[in-house]
């Protein structure tokens, strides 16, 4: 189908007859395919593309599989240090390999958590970055074997933010959990080189970083590392799997040969491009999470498609007289076609043009509100052949789509009617309309729903009452070696920081617990006296020190607390269960006195039941739990203080104390509270993107309804006045439209809840295991999106109704 100069001409002049219309169809397909395009550049940067722009054919990220090992590894996709160590000795078809492991310290700058990376010292040659924006980069000798190089590179971003881009910042200090690290560059962003790190420091400093005695640079049996290399030139992805596979062979004889015993390791190797689509454990999850992503925004654009489809349809209704003439003239009604698919491409093609700016400013705005860090990092992103193509594809869409309701109308169209100047019912079919408004309320609903339900997560984090005190309860951080050999200073350490805290005035009393708050725990099998293994039932177990109960305001239910007598030790230890233990294990009769068995075979006398708590899961009850005592011996466990008075000078006053006892303590302790609006504030973020997309989807839905309904009664002012004629009043044509396009919004809803329930179910399914329960059919949720669209829907269809009850039966019958 050619398309020739003067169908363009055409379509240009047409253009210009209706600026108004033509600026409208624009703006709305620019909104609509510049969100998803810039979302998907942003998506394509997170997970579909390798970590580098530099000589990508070469790059690759290489992940371990371990089986029949320790429990769990399987699940692992990073390498022990020994055998990173063994890769880039032994490997030959890798030029060069590099590895890294991403977590959190405490910037004492700041006082708060800063992203971390420790990486060996070629890490950023082999990611591609090769110059720093100031002083230098890692140098080989401060990751070698043994080495305690203190020293640090900051990322652009986290230089800005933390450090208002002091351009004399190299050769500073700065300290993170406690130890001093000179700062010696910063790096640039360049191009697709996401990471989660602002301070980048050797590897080998993970010892110094981590003071709590387990020194994985040294331990053989704990994977940490990340790893990724370079091909040298010629060789093969293929023929580096193969290599690789045989060392880390050896390496499994090797570890076997040292640890004698019943276990097996055996690992095998994949190798990737680096993009976190391609990552074993994790590719699944990416792409339903894209789906979920994009799926949202991919209805925003069908809004706009609507909203523009009405206004093209209007367009080909009144200018039915003219296509009519040139149908009569002879005009084929495959050239009609052409021009009227011309147009709609057109629009679609400046709207996609306009929406390129948008492409590149959406990544910007979504990084700004969920990662300050990585902004530097988004203004890099390149216009790659994938963004390009999935732009394409949008506009594509964007103008097959709106052009086939005029394309319909137009090839329906009653010749003769319409060179008669007459309107016709024919012309455009009520079950069009119709359509059109049901589908914008339809796909308006599900992101509606989506907005609801993610502007309640924050309230879902700070609303609820777990059960505890959470505005006067301090969680005390402390970083200590508690290995072996420095057990004895590490009980001496606990010792005077609690007698320090417990003399500051204000404090009620401290405890210790081996489970944190709103974290899921593992259970374990707990067994009644007489019943063998496997024949228990699950409950989590909590060890607690003697004060927990009062220091948290637990409620007891039935018998007692903890008390000092019961750490001194007897033949049968003492345990406090929840009412939930109590009702799965004793349903209907006294706990109290019972006895319970644990994994390990020790047995317990039930003391007391506590009140159920909602500490894992926010709002929802905790299942089985079973306290037991801890031993005043044991090391670990998290560190609560009871407190009365304002909670800023409590902290001031425990970190002042817990830093006299040992300097090095840099972590500032909050309340329970605190840590709950910390992940409130994250949510916020989210909930306030999901929330701007779906006020974008509400506009389009109101002004599409409004666009729907004022096209349809402008086709049925004939009706309205032939009912005039036969005793209707405006009373009742103002009734029968509402009632007319209410039945749309009702059966616009119906399909907005079968659109969302397979997307809430399968949501539902992928954060089972976080903090926040979502419910796959959540009544509230759906009334609140429900109340809302309906009360939009009847507003913006309130004027056309208004509009239908003024039409003057004289003039509308006048061409009959």
């Amino acid at each position: 189908m050619w398309i020739g100069r003067q169908d363009l001409l055409y379509t240009i002049r047409a253009a210009r007859r209706e600026p108004l219309l033509s600026i409208i169809a624009v703006l709305a397909l620019s909104l609509g395919i510049g969100l998803n395009a810039g979302v998907f550049t942003l998506l394509n940067a997170l997970f579909l593309s390798p970590p580098t722009q530099t000589d990508v054919g070469r790059f690759v990220q290489i992940y371990p599989r371990y089986e029949g090992w320790f429990t769990g590894a399987g699940q692992y996709s990073s390498f022990t240090t020994e055998d990173f160590r063994a890769i880039e000795k032994q490997s030959t078809d890798l030029e060069e390999t590099a590895a890294w492991n991403l977590t959190e310290a405490t910037l004492e700058e700041s006082r708060h958590g800063a992203p971390t990376a420790l990486v060996s010292c070629n890490y950023f040659h082999v990611l591609g970055v090769d110059r720093p924006l100031l002083g230098r980069f890692l140098s080989p000798q401060e990751c070698k074997p043994g080495s305690r190089a203190q020293v640090a590179v900051l990322s652009e971003g986290f230089w800005k933010l933390q450090f208002a881009g002091n351009s004399k910042i190299v050769g500073t200090t700065i300290h993170l959990n406690g130890m001093p690290f000179t700062v010696v560059g910063i790096m640039r962003p360049q191009g697709a080189n996401f990471n989660g790190g602002g301070i980048y420091i050797p590897f080998t400093d993970e010892p110094v970083l981590d003071r709590t005695g387990t020194n994985l640079v040294e331990d053989s049996s704990s994977p940490w590392l990340q790893v990724a290399g370079r091909l040298r030139p010629g060789a093969r992805r293929a023929d580096a799997q193969a290599e690789l596979t045989t060392i880390m062979r050896q390496q499994d004889r090797a570890y076997g040969e040292r640890n004698a015993s019943s276990l097996n390791r055996k690992t095998s190797i994949v190798l990737t491009n680096g993009s976190f689509i391609q990552n074993p454990a994790f590719g699944n999850i990416v792409f339903i999470l894209m789906v979920l992503i994009m799926g949202p925004l991919f209805l925003v654009l069908m809004l706009a498609c609507c909203n523009v489809t009405m206004l093209f349809l209007s367009r080909a209704v009144v200018r039915r007289g003219e296509i009519a003439i040139r149908l009569a003239l002879g005009v084929g009604k495959a050239r009609l076609m052409r021009m009227l698919v011309l147009e709609s491409s057109m629009m679609a093609l400046v709207g996609g043009v306009i929406s390129v700016a948008l492409t590149f400013r959406v990544p910007l705005w979504i990084m700004s509100a969920a990662d300050p860090y990585q902004r530097p990092f988004v203004s890099t992103l390149p216009l790659n052949w994938r963004v390009f193509g999935f732009l394409t594809l949008l506009v594509t869409a964007a103008a097959v789509v709106s052009s086939l309701a005029p394309m319909h109308a137009a090839w329906r169209l009653d010749l003769v009617t319409a060179l008669k100047g007459r309107e016709a019912a024919a012309t455009v079919r009520s079950k069009l309309t119709g359509g059109l408004i049901v589908a914008q309320i339809a796909m308006s609903f599900v992101l509606i729903s989506a907005a609801v339900w993610f502007s309640r997560m924050p309230q879902m984090a700070t609303g609820i009452d777990p059960g505890f005190d959470t505005h006067h309860t301090l969680s005390v951080p402390l970083q200590v070696d508690t290995s072996p050999k420095n057990r004895t200073a590490a009980l001496d350490l606990y010792r005077a920081v609690e007698d320090r805290i417990l003399a500051i005035p204000g404090v009620q009393a401290l405890a210790w617990q081996s489970l944190t708050p709103f974290r899921q725990n593992a259970p374990s099998e707990i067994r009644l006296a007489g019943q063998k293994m496997r024949q228990g039932k699950p409950a989590v177990i909590d060890d607690v020190s003697t004060d927990f109960f009062s220091t948290f305001g637990i409620r007891m239910m039935a018998g007692r607390a903890f008390v000092a007598e019961d750490s001194a030790g007897t033949a049968r230890s003492t345990a406090v269960v929840s009412q939930a233990f109590a009702r799965q294990f004793w349903p209907g009769t006294n706990p109290v006195d019972k006895i319970v068995v644990t994994p390990d075979g020790r047995r317990f006398i039930v003391v007391g039941v506590a009140s159920d708590l909602r500490s894992e899961r926010f709002g929802i009850l905790d299942g089985p739990r079973i306290y037991t005592l801890r031993d005043p011996s044991a090391l670990g466990g998290e560190l609560f203080v009871r407190f009365a008075g304002t909670p800023g000078p409590m902290e001031t006053a425990v970190r002042d104390a817990v830093k006299s006892v040992d300097p090095t303590q840099t972590q500032t302790p909050q309340t329970i509270w605190e840590r709950l609006e910390s992940t409130a504030e994250q949510m916020r973020s989210l909930a306030n993107i999901v929330m701007a997309v779906a006020s974008i989807a509400l506009l389009l839905a109101i002004t599409g309804v409004y666009g729907v309904l004022s096209f349809s009664i402008n086709r049925r002012t004939r009706e309205f006045g032939i009912r005039m004629v036969m005793g209707a009043n405006r009373g009742a044509i103002f009734r029968s439209v509402l009632l007319r396009g209410g039945r749309q919004i009702g059966i616009g809803l119906a399909c907005g809840i079968a659109l969302t329930e397979p997307a809430a179910w399968t949501f539902a399914r992928e954060v089972k295991n976080s903090p926040f329960v979502f419910k796959p059919f959540d009544g509230s949720m759906y009334l609140i999106a429900a109340v809302l669209l309906v009360a939009v829907s009847l507003a913006a269809m309130y004027l056309p109704a208004l509009r239908a009850t003024q039409v003057e039966p004289g003039k509308a019958l006048r061409t009959e």
